[in-house]
């Protein structure tokens, strides 16, 4: 009988430490019974991983992670299901050229610091697979010896409002969740705490997102405790949208996150699989 299904995870294709065979042969060992690759901004380790799932005989499904803009918080959206082939693909490959402009910038603000780095360093030390990100960067920063740890890199430069942090290219929410749509994909919100809302802020949101096409919230994740579980719940019933879950694995860039944690059940990847039947018809 299948329990778990994780539907949140990262690889080195994006910045995420593990690359998705090993990422497939860890969800085994743990065993977590289907999975969703949801690299940010980027399918490009989708095939490996299901070619890997199908030999050991887990289940898989096309996932992402695009970031909206958004404030107080981040607003990141799950896409789930889609066609890897759909618009999404080449949508994506034009903004990760776009995001690539704000690396140069965070070298120049790091070097006027003290801590000059290149983008070929980066990638040789962190061995990126694709595109290249402030984890990237901070792991290298670590290896360099200009912070004691990755965590410190954050906090200290990297973080949002920082003095090396560079605002990303992001589009509305509104442009994620039809990109989403238009594949055959449906659109769920990411660990909805980092968002920073609360009470009715947070209510008048989903209900805007929600009438914007949302299909679900994002309930088990290890940013949130029970009770925030339970509240997120009690929205997505409201506003009539799946639940999902999943560990938001990054490997060593998360050290304190185990894939499979929080033992998201199998039925959310049911519910989700019957969302999907519905938003292909609609395409």
């Amino acid at each position: 009988m299948k329990t778990v299904a994780d539907l949140h995870m990262h690889t080195n294709h994006s910045d995420g430490t593990l690359n998705p065979t090993e990422l497939a042969r860890l969800a085994k060992d743990q065993g977590v019974d289907a999975v969703a690759l949801t690299d940010h901004d980027t399918v490009t380790g989708i095939g490996e991983l299901v070619e890997e799932t199908n030999r050991l005989g887990l289940e898989a499904i096309a996932g992402v992670e695009l970031s909206a803009k958004f404030s107080p918080g981040t607003l990141h959206i799950l896409g789930y299901g889609f066609d890897v082939k759909g618009p999404i693909r080449e949508k994506l490959i034009e903004f990760q050229k776009a995001r690539a402009e704000r690396n140069p910038v965070i070298f120049e603000r790091l070097k006027a610091m003290g801590m000059p780095l290149t983008l070929e360093e980066v990638k040789e030390i962190s061995q990126a697979k694709n595109q290249v990100g402030r984890p990237h960067i901070a792991k290298a920063m670590e290896a360099k010896g200009y912070v004691k740890t990755y965590a410190e890199a954050f906090d200290k430069y990297l973080t949002k409002g920082g003095p090396a942090y560079v605002p990303k290219a992001a589009w509305s929410a509104q442009d994620c969740i039809d990109l989403i749509h238009e594949s055959g994909g449906v659109a769920v919100i990411a660990h909805p705490i980092q968002m920073k809302l609360q009470g009715m802020n947070l209510r008048e949101k989903i209900k805007e997102l929600a009438e914007m096409g949302l299909d679900g919230l994002e309930v088990i994740h290890p940013d949130h405790n029970a009770g925030e579980q339970k509240g997120f719940t009690r929205l997505a019933e409201e506003f009539d949208l799946l639940t999902t879950g999943g560990s938001d694995f990054h490997g060593d860039h998360k050290p304190g996150i185990q894939l499979g944690q929080g033992r998201p059940p199998y039925v959310f990847l049911e519910k989700l699989r019957e969302r999907i039947k519905q938003r292909r018809k609609a395409v």
